[in-house]
């Protein structure tokens, strides 16, 4: 009954899986969800069992934090990068990822961050780990959520925004909601090719290229959107977070994975996670940055929580 359920929770709250026992996938290999943006995905880019460990690992570590609505985060853990320095499946998904996208694991990129989304009065909380994080400031949104909660509560951006050395991104799920959470790019996939929605399509593609920053402006590359706004553009988000329009992503099981273009090239991969309506999300994500020989020798070097120290 009851009593062997919460004994039975307890041994596993108790117990980690061996490193040495955690089997890898059989198949690593993507296939294209859009040639023409160059964005991929990978259905069992984790196996079940590295699944259950990296969930494993931040439950032993001391679980997730808490954050006070949209304004403050905090890590699910201190001693979250020390922890997965010295984790043996981290460094192994940190060599399987440089070898997919051909950049080796070097100490100026940030370490694989882990995420948690939780549905919440319309709008997710966030739980961070593993990499820097800005937030944003929220909007006042009503109880009853708007657009059915197909919106992106962060906005939209570039993965190279005041990190313009971001080569490629990778987005694992080890969580799926219940509702909600698709992974958007509006502006990739075939577009419409006439009358008002292709219309639509390219002042939203101006709209947008307007606000990809160059150096006098850090590179700031995000675009913030009213969800309540009756407007074309946020109309065009809703179809997007619904699947309707541009290219998304909605994993069907844990371990599924899209990578994607995040260097300053590839205009077309603006992108966005949709609000989680029903449930809670978790996913693994890491921002490959050109080492610093593909750099140019006199620009800054932001800080970095990276894998690998100098």
């Amino acid at each position: 009954g009851l009593g062997l359920a919460v004994a039975a929770w307890i041994q596993w709250r108790n117990s980690v899986l061996d490193a040495k026992d955690v089997v890898a996938p059989t198949d690593a290999s993507f296939v294209a969800v859009d040639n023409r943006s160059q964005i991929y995905r990978n259905d069992h880019f984790l196996s079940a069992d590295e699944v259950t460990y990296l969930l494993q690992f931040i439950d032993h570590l001391g679980g997730w934090g808490s954050s006070d609505g949209m304004d403050q985060v905090e890590l699910p853990v201190e001693g979250y990068v020390a922890g997965a320095r010295r984790d043996p499946i981290v460094a192994r998904l940190e060599e399987r990822i440089a070898n997919h996208t051909g950049i080796p694991v070097h100490p100026h990129e940030d370490i694989l961050s882990i995420f948690r989304v939780s549905s919440h009065g319309g709008l997710g909380d966030l739980n961070i780990a593993g990499t820097h994080w800005t937030m944003v400031d929220s909007w006042d949104l009503a109880p009853d959520s708007p657009r059915g909660g197909f919106f992106p509560p962060f906005g939209l951006h570039h993965d190279s925004h005041e990190r313009p050395h971001r080569a490629w991104t990778l987005m694992v799920y080890l969580q799926l909601p219940d509702s909600g959470g698709r992974r958007i790019f509006p502006l990739a996939g075939r577009p419409p090719k006439d009358g008002e929605p292709a219309e639509r399509h390219r002042q939203f593609m101006a709209a947008l290229q307007d606000l990809f920053g160059g150096a006098e402006r850090n590179f700031s590359r995000r675009a913030f959107f009213d969800v309540h706004a009756e407007h074309p553009f946020m109309d065009l988000i809703e179809e997007s977070c619904r699947g309707e329009y541009g290219v998304s992503f909605l994993p069907m099981e844990p371990g599924a994975a899209i990578l994607y273009p995040s260097h300053s090239r590839s205009l077309r991969t603006w992108t966005a996670g949709c609000n989680v309506i029903k449930g809670t999300q978790i996913v693994l994500q890491k921002f490959k940055e050109y080492p610093l020989e593909r750099r140019g020798q006199d620009e800054p070097i932001p800080p970095y929580q990276p894998f690998v120290e100098q």
